[in-house]
């Protein structure tokens, strides 16, 4: 259990964890409580608005995690199959080889309130814009680029779900080797 000494950040971390694996709708105040050590009171002072500004919190701190470890390796130097290899490294580490859920999914299907829904496209956004730039970097067209980020997010997302309803990886690992495919020289796109 944590201290009533846990800073503010060690709380959001908390939080993202009970929301991942529980849900929005999955997870109480009271589940919410003992994950962070805090008394509902001393949680309501931290987040005065409840879950859904809880929810915020952890959308902001997912937002930030997406930004330093993928967007910025998709637009760090080095070659472009060290990148991609960079990121999937970190979504595998993430999750746990496909066997936790995404938090974004997670709260994308749950009534968290329209600024969290607002932190939750943003997420999204600036996920598909580092795959999309890429899929542009491999030579894709920027359409077919744009396409494929999304498309690829989406499997990712769906193969995260079938795996927690029948425990098979085939679905997540076949994404990250999707992802992997962008750095093969001469890889040929399909047409628009």
């Amino acid at each position: 259990m944590a201290t009533a000494q846990a800073s503010k950040d060690e709380i959001i971390d908390r939080l993202f964890t009970v929301f991942r694996d529980r849900g929005f709708d999955g997870a109480s105040i009271a589940d919410l409580s003992r994950a962070t050590g805090l008394g509902k009171s001393s949680l309501y002072h931290h987040f005065p608005e409840g879950k859904e500004q809880m929810a915020e919190a952890v959308l902001e701190r997912a937002t930030a995690v997406i930004d330093s470890e993928i967007l910025n390796a998709a637009h760090s130097s080095g070659t472009l199959k060290a990148r991609i290899r960079k990121i999937v490294a970190t979504l595998d580490q993430m999750y746990v080889g496909g066997r936790a859920p995404c938090v974004l999914g997670q709260l994308a299907t749950a009534n968290i309130g329209s600024v969290a829904k607002q932190g939750l496209l943003l997420a999204f956004s600036h996920w598909i814009d580092a795959i999309e730039a890429l899929a542009r970097e491999s030579g894709m067209s920027p359409a077919r680029a744009r396409h494929f980020a999304e498309d690829w997010v989406a499997r990712l997302q769906g193969a995260l779900i079938l795996q927690a309803a029948n425990g098979d990886l085939g679905p997540y690992k076949r994404a990250m080797a999707a992802l992997l495919e962008l750095s093969k020289e001469g890889r040929e796109h399909a047409p628009e």
